[in-house]
């Protein structure tokens, strides 16, 4: 081996007080070592680690920020959203009635079955499935937010879905469609469409009837592009009804 020149440093670990020129012999430095008859072999290159599949990006439709421009009061929204490509949506925001950076409480549901909601299921609370509930604050740029879920929705699909204020009636648009097959807002993955207010007497209240129509002005999905979707089975297996006989 070879002992060479070194350099000194001030007191401190590392400390720049004697900067790069103080060149001292090592002196009282003995090293103790071994020879050893061989020692492994330094990879030429090291081994290439791939990196992790980075997770779809998130999208986003519409806007949850508060504007004056429309509003009225209401119990609920209910809107339909149609797929473009295939897609999971995981959350929706909303508009409470007022009572801001304040926490209220919320139901939100999807229709069982795809399809766009009509006039004899959107009051049918057997038709429609919770996937989101609890409390959301209300803030006034960006409204409240529901808890996340998964909604797959393949390509080409409707998907209806409806918000509910609990605690606190919900603000939105009054009209601005002439029917529910009305595109209030689109991209080149989903359509939101003209939906229909409800009363805030209780869930799936009839109060308003059916031609309370109102765009989902402060609706915001969240969503997902999804490379394949599972497939939907075309027929469901038949079981057979007959009681076997034992012998």
């Amino acid at each position: 081996m070879e002992i060479r020149t070194g350099r000194a440093l001030s007191s401190g670990v590392f400390s720049s007080g004697y900067g790069t020129d103080f060149w001292s012999n090592p002196n009282f430095q003995r090293v103790s070592y071994l020879l050893r008859s061989s020692l492994p072999d330094r990879p030429s290159s090291f081994p290439t680690i791939s990196p992790a599949p980075s997770a779809p990006p998130l999208y986003f439709l519409g806007s949850s920020a508060y504007n004056s421009n429309g509003n009225t009061g209401m119990g609920g929204i209910m809107f339909d959203i149609k797929a473009l490509h295939d897609l999971e949506i995981s959350q929706l925001t909303w508009q409470f009635n007022g009572g801001y950076r304040s926490s209220h409480t919320y139901e939100c549901y999807k229709k069982t079955e795809l399809g766009a909601h009509t006039d004899t299921d959107m009051f049918d609370s057997s038709k429609w499935t919770l996937i989101a509930s609890g409390s959301a604050e209300n803030v006034w740029d960006s409204g409240a937010v529901t808890s996340p879920f998964s909604v797959q929705v393949p390509s080409g699909e409707v998907q209806a879905f409806y918000i509910h204020g609990i605690s606190r009636s919900i603000i939105s648009q009054r009209g601005g469609g002439t029917s529910t097959l009305d595109v209030y807002k689109s991209d080149e993955n989903m359509e939101i469409r003209t939906g229909r207010g409800l009363y805030s007497g209780g869930v799936f209240s009839t109060g308003y009837g059916t031609n309370y129509l109102s765009n989902p002005k402060f609706q915001m999905v969240t969503y997902q592009r999804k490379s394949s979707l599972p497939d939907r089975p075309s027929s469901f297996p038949t079981f057979s009804s007959s009681t076997p006989t034992i012998s």
